[in-house]
């Protein structure tokens, strides 16, 4: 790791431990928004577990909602992939004819130019 890495990590880390050795409280997290004196679902735990559990439901929330707010690019980018592979294949498939055809023109090409290599002889030699 870098330095700089270092130098973010590393103070993070020590809040992290100061914060849980700070809240080791024993708290009641009641689940029934009704009754504060009886909750029918209540459990004790330290402040910490609710301070972290908290933090990571609004990390996983974040990313969820980042995720499918990106779902329309993700979508586009894999419309415009399919798009790039069709257009390849029919450029492959453009190109392999037009190579087919130029051997077919070169063929032709090739019987005919001996004529024209010597008519251009001829003509050279008479001063034509």
């Amino acid at each position: 790791m870098t330095l700089k890495t270092w130098f973010i990590l590393l103070p993070c880390v020590l809040v992290g431990v100061v914060l849980t050795l700070a809240n080791m409280v024993p708290v009641q997290f009641s689940l029934d928004p009704f009754s504060s004196t009886r909750p029918a679902l209540a459990f004790t735990v330290p402040l910490i577990v609710v301070i972290m559990g908290a933090f990571l439901a609004g990390l996983l929330a974040g990313g969820l909602g980042a995720w499918v707010g990106q779902g329309g690019h993700r979508k586009g980018e894999r419309q415009a992939k399919r798009e790039l592979k069709r257009v390849q294949k029919q450029q492959g498939a453009a190109n392999s004819n037009s190579v087919e055809g130029a051997g077919t023109a070169l063929a032709v090409a090739g019987a005919t130019a001996p004529a024209l290599s010597d008519q251009t002889a001829n003509a050279s030699r008479h001063g034509g």
